[in-house]
């Protein structure tokens, strides 16, 4: 990656940078961050991962995806560069990733980007955006999550996540184990960096926080004091854990300000926040009229699963059954996720995406199981299984798809009439990892389960 950008004049240098870490949360509060940014006029850059429906959407420009033609251009103008690096044979190969951050960088260089706001694609230390020099890092909850390639521990995890501390650069950091607080901390002191946790900087108004619900869309207001400014917030994105990311946004803003010498006061971060846009976290895609509610999360480790937990338990006090639609991803722990949804005694439904990650539904369906999880149903498809939810499902019920930003995207499409972006494979047919949409009995499986209706 450093031989890549030095070969594209360094892009990632042309822009002031705020980059984010995390084990859950990263995203929003990426989005909230640039969101406010944009609302304060300041030509934003936004890069995050994975995306949900289009590559596009991982390069915005003040909160808009690049087109279609713009990422042609890009792929065309650098592809030369990726070559020259990969003839070198010494440094590898360039990855997917590699080159779309490449991309986004001389994106939000081309455009005169005076911000941008980058989310770190796994880990921190070896990340392929580890190569900026922020003007503050943020370090969102950390947990365990790609435990395979982090480590099966915290403490490593959050020593990778630490690593995009920069010697004197200030980090923010959202709520911590103690455990990767001390790991944090420990970075930070040995690079001169200092360190300021959100919620010491900024805490909640006591009492509770009012929910507004109209068709598809969730309010919460919220109101924070600080020590030199106070915030009323409509914030549409539901549950605690967006209150923390929020704060934590908050606190990423005001020191990016201070550091830039500008202004973003109370009206713009609030004007920013309500304005923030960010789908398939804990999203109702049906209307508050509908009998049986469907909701979509990309929860894909047990502590985003425990806080969806919380968030359902909010919006639906008195639900009926919940029917869950759930896919495991290689590199997630999908046992521990699943059994995070115990408490609610769902009908669970496995199915398996498109990604080439999923994990096949039957080691998902043995796993949870083992775990005493009852699986209702097993299909071989997304679509198929929001149809058996549906059947399953009575009025007043509740399906909740999750396991992954993947089933959440599949869901969405299958609802909204979105025309999923598929690849073709080096052979030039459409990837697909199914031929066609099959129910198999949850009682039955194996190749001699049944074929279902549809």
């Amino acid at each position: 990656m450093e031989v890549l950008l030095a070969r594209l004049e360094n892009p990632e240098r042309a822009t002031p940078t705020i980059h984010v870490a995390g084990s859950k949360g990263k995203g929003s509060t990426a989005a909230m961050i640039a969101s406010t940014l944009t609302a304060a006029g300041l030509r934003t850059g936004l890069f995050t991962s994975p995306h949900l429906h289009r590559m596009t959407e991982r390069i915005r420009v003040d909160m808009d995806e690049i087109s279609p033609g713009r990422f042609a251009a890009l792929v065309e103008e650098l592809w030369p560069d990726v070559e020259a690096v990969e003839g070198r044979g010494d440094v590898g190969r360039v990855s997917v990733f590699e080159l779309l951050t490449a991309m986004a960088f001389v994106e939000f260089r081309d455009v005169g980007a005076q911000a941008q706001v980058i989310e770190v694609g796994l880990g921190g230390r070896l990340d392929a955006t580890n190569l900026v020099t922020p003007e503050v890092a943020v370090i969102t909850p950390i947990s365990l999550d790609h435990t395979a390639v982090l480590g099966d521990t915290v403490p490593k995890i959050a020593y990778e996540k630490a690593g995009i501390i920069k010697p004197g650069i200030p980090v923010v950091v959202g709520r911590q184990a103690p455990a990767a607080r001390k790991v944090i901390d420990q970075t930070a002191a040995e690079r001169g960096s200092h360190v300021t946790y959100a919620h010491d900087r900024l805490q909640l108004e006591h009492g509770p926080v009012q929910t507004a619900r109209t068709g598809r869309s969730t309010v919460q207001r919220i109101r924070l004091r600080g020590p030199s400014d106070d915030y009323e917030i409509d914030l549409p994105l539901p549950g605690d854990h967006q209150i923390d990311n929020a704060i934590t946004a908050v606190v990423a803003l005001e020191l990016f300000a201070k550091r830039r010498d500008f202004k973003i006061g109370p009206d713009l971060i609030s004007r920013g926040l309500a304005a923030v846009r960010w789908p398939a976290r804990a999203e109702i895609l049906t209307s508050v009229d509908d009998a049986v509610q469907v909701i979509v999360d990309g929860a894909h480790n047990s502590s985003s699963a425990a806080a969806l937990v919380s968030t359902l338990e909010t919006l639906f006090p008195s639900p009926g059954r919940t029917v869950l639609i759930y896919a495991g991803s290689g590199g997630h722990d999908f046992a521990a996720t699943a059994r995070e949804f115990a408490r609610l005694n769902p009908q669970v439904v496995v199915t398996r995406t498109r990604h080439p990650k999923a994990v096949d539904p039957h080691t998902v369906a043995d796993a949870l199981r083992r775990d005493n999880v009852a699986v209702a149903a097993i299909t071989s498809d997304v679509k198929s299984a929001l149809r058996e939810a549906r059947i399953i499902a009575a009025a007043g019920d509740v399906i909740v798809a999750t396991g992954s930003l993947f089933v959440a995207a599949e869901v969405r499409e299958a609802l909204l009439s979105i025309a999923p972006e598929l690849y073709p494979d080096l052979r030039g047919e459409m990837t697909t990892p199914y031929e066609k949409p099959v129910l198999i009995s949850a009682d039955q499986p194996g190749p001699n389960a049944r074929l279902g209706a549809g």
